[in-house]
């Protein structure tokens, strides 16, 4: 039996099957879409990766995809709506979604796709190095624009690029600011004790720690604000909306608890910290949502530290020697006993990374499951051993080639964060208006001097 093509009426939305026109407002009823365009063997080309299909998608390979193929999938037609044109290449789709019940389960899952090549950032990489090295850093500022404008270029949500719209101007005017705001007070406390050799050298080093932990606040909020303002999802802006005085609040209460409670409190100020920054991040004109707690984070902590307490107990015992693990050791002879001991020894000493990387990814995993973005959730599988295989490749391949490797290990950290990480849920972008808001670079370029830098990923 032939299944009759479902159709759409273009005016209200209402389905129809076999009918002409609409049973609710008598306007012409059209086929639905097409989601896919043929690739150039003839196959359908998937624009978005699904659950399914990404199963079959190793992350850690080298990325085989050309950019040809989303052009391909983005130059499909499609319909025009009450006579308007079809939207351009640079703009968000129009919405999936009508006026039907609506079941998360069924929902497909987005995924962000990077399409750049190795290759292609090695030459940026090169040609950075070079200017930086004989303009004495002054080039470092465009280095950063060209590879961040690159980055953002090559990836896309739902068949939508994003863009990168800062300027090499604009950072070194913030470094400029960043340098008289900080960099000189703080250059001269540390010449102090050289001065006035009267003065004690623990308080110039209580100033800077004071100065430091005055600035980390400001030096974060300014970045993820100049960061957000600066990218967009085809014309759509992101932007951030906290105040620094909120977050300076955060910052001193939860570093104070942190420290009377030795420790104890970090993970809820850690969620804290979390929570108002995503927050008070926007995509247009609708926000990001977090619900984590702090008590979520610190179960996870205590397991590291449990799993950290365990291997140290064993690395303990097999450091007593022979005569602790006498049954362990009984088949070794002479100096073979010695050198079995330390390969057991230093084995211990590799697993105490297992910890750090199960920290890594249960964080990011809580982080981003309980984050969301209207009705939409995120969701992110990757699991320690995924990290583990991840950052033991690139670590080889840095030392293999002495750091020239780099463009390569930045896009296949691109590529494991895209390949775990998903939005699934309506997005309706279409409902998404401008209300993008300006930024200041300064607290970019503090950031860099704290490395306190903070990104949604």
């Amino acid at each position: 039996m032939e299944l009759t093509p479902a159709l759409i009426c273009t005016q209200c939305g209402s389905f129809g099957h076999g009918e002409e026109t609409c049973s609710q407002c008598g306007a012409r009823l059209h086929s639905q879409p097409q989601e896919t365009a043929a690739a150039p063997n003839g196959e359908p080309l998937a624009t978005d990766f699904s659950s399914a299909q990404l199963e079959s998608r190793d992350p850690l390979k080298s990325n085989e995809i050309h950019s040809s193929a989303e052009h391909l999938s983005e130059s499909a037609a499609l319909p025009s709506h009450n006579g308007e044109k079809a939207q351009g290449r640079g703009s968000i789709p129009p919405s999936d979604t009508f006026d039907e019940p609506y079941d998360s389960a069924l929902s497909p899952i987005h995924h962000p796709i990077f399409w750049g090549r190795g290759r292609t950032l090695f030459g940026i990489f090169i040609v950075n190095t070079f200017f930086t090295l004989l303009t004495l850093g002054v080039y470092s500022f465009w280095g950063r624009v060209r590879i961040r404008q690159f980055l953002s270029s090559q990836t896309s949500f739902t068949k939508t690029r994003f863009s990168y719209h800062g300027t090499a101007q604009e950072l070194l005017k913030g470094w400029s600011k960043a340098f008289l705001v900080f960099g000189l007070p703080y250059a001269f406390l540390s010449f102090v004790p050289f001065i006035w050799n009267q003065i004690p050298t623990w308080i110039p080093n209580v100033l800077a720690g004071m100065m430091a932990l005055c600035f980390i606040p400001i030096a974060v909020v300014g970045s993820h604000r100049y960061r957000l303002s600066r990218t967009s999802l085809g014309t759509i802006r992101f932007s951030f909306r906290g105040h620094v005085k909120e977050y300076m609040k955060i910052w001193f209460l939860g570093t104070v608890l942190t420290l009377l409670t030795a420790g104890i409190y970090y993970p809820f100020f850690e969620n804290t910290r979390r929570k108002f920054l995503v927050a008070h991040s926007y995509f247009g004109n609708r926000h990001f949502t977090y619900t984590g707690t702090g008590g979520g984070l610190l179960w996870i902590y205590s397991k590291t530290l449990g799993l950290t307490l365990l291997i140290l107990a064993g690395l303990i015992g097999i450091s007593a020697g022979p005569e602790v693990l006498w049954s362990f050791t009984q088949w070794p002879r002479h100096k073979w006993q010695d050198i079995f001991l330390n390969s057991v020894f230093l084995t211990g000493l590799l697993t105490l990374l297992l910890p750090w990387f199960y920290l890594q990814v249960a964080k990011q995993r809580y982080q981003w499951n309980h984050s969301d973005f209207g009705d939409a959730h995120f969701q992110f599988s990757a699991s320690t051993w995924n990290l583990f295989e991840l950052r033991l490749t690139n670590f080889l391949m840095l030392i293999l080639t002495f750091g020239l490797a780099w463009p390569w290990v930045k896009i296949r950290n691109l590529q494991f964060l895209y390949y775990h990480l998903g939005l699934q849920g309506p997005l309706d972008f279409q409902r998404i208006e401008q209300e993008a808001l300006d930024a200041s670079p300064t607290g970019e370029e503090l950031a860099g001097y704290f490395d306190a830098g903070f990104d949604l990923g």
